[in-house]
């Protein structure tokens, strides 16, 4: 009976953090990052490895939504997976803090990271980054469950219990890395740990040669598939990052407060989303999280090992990031995404460590208590624009534009997504000649052509010109005759010669 409600929990815990990522799963339109997505899934298996290998990613994730993608609405569908990857996610969660710490601190993890509006969106988005976390889950589930018996890791790899552990550590991290490239910072880390375990360790030389095993089993499941990308990709990795603003105080806070710290973050900009939620509110749940954190610290400080397999899983990624990116900008939340489930670990612990000193009427309530503030701080994420409107700026532009007119985009990365929503019959009209150079529209404004200047980003960037200030570098092409919006990120303006007495507008 107590082994059936033990496997209870951790399904309860997946079903209860699946509702809120289920909940207008579909609802938001695809931006750039998931329009590449549906195309590369859309393609045949060749083309599809040859496409991912030639981006810098591992096929495995788009050949698994391949099937998914004449299911119906791409928007759920293809974002279904990440849904119950970042479901499964919270439930490992769950799972290793109560192995460490007990059922308390499991479930005070899992409702950090359950509720966390940062692990809630990449969860609703069609990539692979709660896959990964998953996959990465699953190894330090592995890892941490060595740790707490330091002396049985240490001891040549048998089929036993152990054995078990280290083969769930293993896979874990192999699967992982096949599936995205941004997984690599976990093998550093995971040999980081491996080196501070060995001072802790009745027989390093052992255990040193356990981790070694763990790296050449890797290297053979993962080699051959990097060494396959490296001889298609496009461009190096390093050249593909030059989009990302240099890293200041601002963008340091933004990846930081999205990623640990409950700032619903805007999926364009490098800025938080403005909520309603007030402030101090938000700064309550931030000082409680950061206290969990110290806390878990100094609970754990008889149980070094655990310490240091938590501390370094959760600390080495933002640390390797932020010194990197002082040279070469690289510090995204996406990229430290998975750092956050040892973060929601150790304030779990903590939490409950601190709820030990209270009395037992007094741990609900504080419970209850932290579990609204969660939901009151998460509740805005569904209400705001978190993505642009281009399917509304489809609509309208199948509506309006006619045959013969120019198109002036000031982001051509919307081209795949308005592809995706316009109406077939409507595509080749719009599309034909769409494009984002100025001068090439002030050419066919000179010509008599109407020109449809829009603006909008289609994916993250940090220009962000005021809708006044692009227009007013517009004038050239005379005064808008038509101007509409879509959401509140993306404009739409017709320049028409022969009307050229005054501007219309519309919602």
């Amino acid at each position: 009976m107590n082994r059936l409600r033990a496997l209870c929990w951790p399904v309860l815990v997946f079903v209860l953090a699946l509702l809120p990522r289920l909940s207008g799963l579909g609802a938001r339109p695809f931006w750039l990052d998931e329009a590449f997505t549906f195309q590369r899934a859309s393609l045949a298996p060749a083309a599809l490895v040859n496409d991912s290998f030639l981006n810098h990613h591992m096929p495995s994730f788009f050949l698994m939504l391949s099937p998914l993608v004449g299911l119906g609405d791409p928007q759920y569908w293809l974002r279904l997976p990440s849904a119950v990857f970042g479901a499964l996610a919270v439930m490992l969660v769950y799972m290793i803090a109560y192995r460490v710490a007990g059922r308390t601190a499991g479930v005070i993890a899992a409702l950090i990271i359950g509720l966390s509006p940062t692990a809630l969106a990449f969860s609703q988005e069609a990539r692979s980054y709660t896959l990964e976390m998953f996959l990465i889950l699953v190894a330090l589930y592995g890892i941490t469950r060595l740790a707490m018996d330091i002396s049985a890791a240490s001891k040549p790899i048998r089929w036993n219990v152990t054995g078990a552990r280290w083969a769930v550590f293993i896979l874990g991290s192999a699967v992982a890395l096949d599936v995205l490239g941004d997984g690599l910072p976990w093998l550093i880390v995971a040999n980081v740990i491996g080196a501070a375990l060995l001072v802790q360790s009745p027989d390093r030389w052992q255990l040193l040669r356990n981790f070694l095993l763990f790296d050449f089993i890797v290297a053979l499941l993962c080699g051959p598939f990097y060494y396959l990308m490296t001889l298609h990709q496009g461009q190096g990795y390093i050249r593909s990052m030059t989009w990302i603003p240099p890293l200041n105080a601002s963008r340091l806070w933004y990846d930081l407060g999205s990623v640990y710290f409950m700032r619903i973050a805007d999926s364009v900009t490098f800025k938080f989303m403005h909520v309603p939620t007030p402030h101090v509110l938000v700064w309550v749940i931030d000082a409680a999280l950061a206290l969990g954190v110290a806390s878990a610290a100094w609970a754990l400080r008889r149980r070094p090992a655990v310490l240091v397999v938590l501390g370094i899983s959760f600390l080495f990624l933002p640390l390797m990031f932020t010194i990197i990116s002082i040279w070469r900008p690289i510090l995204l939340p996406r990229y430290i995404l998975w750092s956050a489930a040892p973060f929601a670990i150790l304030a779990g612990i903590g939490g409950a460590a601190l709820l030990d000193l209270a009395a037992p009427r007094a741990r609900v309530m504080v419970v209850a208590g932290g579990v609204l503030l969660l939901l009151v701080n998460l509740v805005p994420y569904y209400n705001v624009e978190t993505k642009p409107r281009w399917d509304i700026a489809a609509k309208l532009l199948a509506q309006d534009v006619s045959p013969g007119d120019v198109v002036y985009l000031y982001d051509t990365g919307a081209l795949p997504i308005l592809r995706m929503y316009l109406p077939p019959g409507a595509r080749s009209v719009v599309l034909k000649d769409a494009a984002g150079s100025l001068n090439h529209a002030e050419k066919a404004a000179s010509q008599g052509k109407r020109v449809w200047v829009v603006y909008g980003h289609a994916g993250q960037s940090a220009e962000h010109a005021a809708f006044s200030k692009f227009f007013a570098g517009a004038q050239a092409l005379g005064k808008p005759s038509l101007t509409q919006v879509a959401g509140s990120r993306i404009m739409i303006a017709l320049y028409d010669p022969a009307n050229q007495n005054g501007a219309g507008t519309a919602e």
